[in-house]
């Protein structure tokens, strides 16, 4: 019996949106090697929702799979760098679209955000919360997203209980085990980090020419490559090459 197996990780020298094409394509070529045949998307305008069902879910190998798009929600207040106020909000017609090709978008608290006491003090609760993403965006500055994402498309119903799926933001993804909002510290499970910033340029304004980071993608395998197993309903099956 094998007792270990072996994957690519993608790792981008910068943070953000630029990495969204290859997160894409990382994401729906471990979908196709991996039998997952849910992708859930967090998007704040609906870019990588569109994309990838302009360039994936069009070809026939990659129809199957379904979308759910997880966005900020409704309200959520934001402020630029002249620390003037702003939202974010995905366009009615990509709305509209998003709809006609029944891709739901959930939009909901997120649970790391915490409550705010009538005084606007975040209190105790919000800040051990908060512990818990700044301790995900060790790992990268957007992971607590990927994670929040999981739990709150399965809050809504969209994804199941115990399902295997793949989460990603527009610089990291990640294949989990989903699980609800209320039981993510018990039973949610990360499975597989399938790509990640390896320098945070926006979380922590790191210089993209980092020393000591080597000029190179992924730490084995080719970029996108399938790993030796597959994870079918919470087991690993071996792969049948193509």
């Amino acid at each position: 019996m094998e007792k270990h197996f072996s994957a690519p990780t993608t790792y981008f020298l910068q943070e953000g949106r630029e990495n969204l094409d290859e997160c894409l394509r990382v994401s729906f070529q471990a979908a196709k090697h991996q039998n997952i045949n849910t992708i859930v998307i967090f998007t704040a305008k609906g870019d990588g929702i569109k994309k990838a069902l302009v360039e994936y879910i069009a070809q026939a190998e990659y129809a199957h799979i379904r979308l759910v798009g997880v966005s900020f929600p409704a309200g959520k207040v934001f402020r630029g760098a002249d620390d003037q106020s702003f939202t974010v909000e995905i366009s009615p017609e990509e709305k509209l679209l998003f709809a006609e090709k029944q891709i739901p978008i959930v939009k909901a608290h997120f649970p790391f955000d915490g409550l705010r006491s009538a005084g606007n003090d975040p209190g105790p609760l919000a800040r051990d919360l908060r512990l818990i993403a700044d301790a995900l965006n060790m790992f990268s500055g957007s992971m607590s997203l990927c994670v929040q994402s999981v739990t709150l498309a399965c809050d809504a119903g969209h994804v199941q209980i115990g399902e295997n799926i793949i989460a990603m933001t527009a610089d990291t993804s990640i294949l989990a085990t989903a699980t609800v909002t209320r039981n993510m510290l018990a039973h949610l499970v990360i499975r597989e980090v399938l790509c990640k910033p390896v320098i945070m340029t926006i979380a922590h304004k790191e210089s993209s020419r980092l020393t000591g980071v080597k000029e190179s993608k992924v730490i084995e395998g080719k970029s996108g490559g399938s790993p030796t197993k597959k994870l079918t309903n919470g087991k690993r099956k071996k792969r049948t090459r193509e």
